[in-house]
């Protein structure tokens, strides 16, 4: 069998601006360097371990044993905005994302390869901060500074497969154990001409930490023209169930659960002379889409469809072993990737038995995700 090794660094930038609320905010990262480098443009073009979470189909074509292992680093900024102060808060981390292994058998088909990994793809980290002031109806200098800082991340226990069934036609499935743990400081300070009016809702301090456990079903279907240099590949994800719980110094013990709709992409990917490129579109169903009975405003965010897009090229330097890759995706920044349900009713927040309550104006997203990369890999 062949042997390939491969050694990577990437640079990330992402630029993303939310508000907060009393709603799961979380970053979809990813899983793979290669994927990283293609700005996670990988449904179609997925030829690795990582396929697992982008595309599982793609496992029938990799006739070969694998082990890997990926680290990830991030810059992600949030800017907010309070009554004209705009506040930006950035996070920088440096974990594992993934490890595992694969191995295919040969059959009279062509591929069936089976493979079990450990993979990070979602993370917590959002750290808000409000600080502003303003002059309240009595014609008092009222100034105020809220701190929210949430880390921690949900990691995929996953066992997968890819079959071809047809001549460069593959099908794959991934079902996957899924925990996590989440941690969360709030603290609010509102001063009344200098003052603290109120003990309880002016000066409020909070942590909030959550246990998670659940599942993650994926399909894809990917299709090889017979020359090999033109992929189109599709990705289903199955709507997820995540039960959590929470303990709060602020509101006790409680339990509950994130729910997701059909999300999904679809792609294609073309190897030419000079280089190889990989593009696709992806959307997530409104929730409505999956819970017809609830009364979910026409004004939520919970109501749209969520889309993006993106493009990545891997460019070979002819003079040497080094590939150079960049990426860029954009998406609608979308404010419910998982959407909360209490199962009894945590202080001030009315959830239970309807998934977050379904904000309308009250929160909002000022600009849409996006994503920059670049890297460069010695093979």
């Amino acid at each position: 069998m062949k042997k390939n090794i491969l050694f990577e660094t990437i640079a990330i930038a992402g630029c993303v601006s939310v508000l907060y609320a009393d709603i799961i905010t979380i970053n979809e990262v990813g899983v793979g360097a290669r994927a990283y480098s293609f700005a996670n443009n990988y449904v179609a073009l997925s030829n690795d371990m990582s396929g697992i979470f982008w595309n599982p189909a793609a496992l029938s074509f990799l006739p070969v044993r694998e082990f890997q292992i990926s680290t990830e680093g991030l810059t992600n900024t949030n800017t907010t905005d309070f009554f004209g102060t705009s506040q930006k808060s950035d996070v920088r981390r440096f974990r594992m994302t993934n490890a595992g292994f694969l191995t295919a058998l040969p059959t009279s088909r062509g591929g069936l390869t089976f493979a079990g990994a450990f993979q990070s793809p979602y993370i917590f980290d959002n750290n808000p901060s409000f600080h502003g002031s303003y002059i309240n109806t009595f014609n008092e200098v009222v100034q105020d500074e809220d701190t929210y800082r949430g880390y921690g991340n949900l990691n995929y226990w996953s066992g997968a497969f890819g079959m071809q069934v047809a001549p460069g036609l593959g099908v794959g499935g991934a079902l996957s154990l899924v925990t996590g743990t989440e941690k969360i400081k709030h603290s609010f300070l509102k001063l009344t001409s200098g003052v603290i009016v109120n003990s309880v809702d002016d000066d409020y301090n909070d942590t909030k930490e959550r246990d998670y456990l659940g599942y993650d079903l994926r399909a894809g279907l990917l299709y090889s023209f017979p020359n090999k240099k033109v992929r189109i590949g599709a990705r289903l994800v199955i709507p997820q169930t995540i039960w959590f719980d929470e303990s709060s110094t602020f509101s006790g013990s409680y339990k509950g659960q994130l729910n997701s709709s059909f999300s999904g992409a679809i792609g294609v990917a073309g190897v030419l002379p000079f280089m190889t490129l990989s593009s696709e579109v992806r959307l997530r169903a409104p929730y409505d889409f999956i819970n017809p009975d609830e009364a979910i405003p026409t004004t939520s965010p919970a109501h749209d469809v969520k889309t993006g897009a993106g493009i990545g090229a891997e460019i070979p330097l002819s003079t040497s072993n080094f590939l150079v890759r960049l990426g860029f995706s954009w998406d609608q920044y979308d404010l419910y990737e998982f959407a909360m349900k209490y199962d009894n009713e945590p202080t001030g927040i009315d959830t239970v038995g309807d998934l977050t309550g379904w904000s309308t104006s009250e929160y909002g997203v000022t600009k849409d995700r996006k994503l920059l990369t670049a890297g460069i890999a010695y093979v």
